[in-house]
């Protein structure tokens, strides 16, 4: 049941310290790595925290720095590119704590309903009602069973 409702959750990213940069959920509904995994393999922080990534930059607000292991290749600064995007919005408050945020509902809170109707999309297209009428048994044998 866990693997069911872990990939519910999400975060909103306060003070940053606690919640990964490139595998949690927090800008977006999968992680960084999973939308770029060419740029997760080149990094050198691969658990780095948000925090860490990101930079206050004076008067120019915040900067986000992520560390690689080598310059980017010609074909590489596209996804590069990508990638900042992809980030280029993101508010991160220093004045508030992180918080854990329900994906499958639209206010981000969690409900029992929203939980349901997750877990009744999923058990819909997964579970097969012949593991419980068709019997493996020969049926001379499944009279005895």
């Amino acid at each position: 049941m866990g693997h069911l409702v872990t990939p519910s959750f999400g975060f909103v990213v306060g003070v940053g310290k606690k919640v990964r940069f490139w595998k949690d959920k927090w800008c977006g509904t999968t992680p960084l790595c999973e939308d770029f995994p060419s740029l997760f393999a080149l990094t050198t922080s691969k658990e780095a925290w948000v925090n860490e990534v990101l930079i206050a930059a004076g008067e120019m607000g915040e900067s986000w720095t992520p560390r690689f292991n080598r310059p980017f290749n010609d074909w590489e600064l596209e996804e590069v590119e990508r990638l900042f995007c992809h980030l280029d919005g993101k508010k991160v408050s220093v004045d508030e704590e992180n918080r854990v945020r329900w994906m499958d509902s639209n206010d981000g809170v969690f409900s029992v309903k929203s939980l349901y109707r997750a877990l009744q999309l999923v058990s819909l297209a997964s579970f097969s009602s012949k593991i419980i009428w068709n019997s493996c048994v020969q049926p001379k044998l499944s009279f005895f069973a």
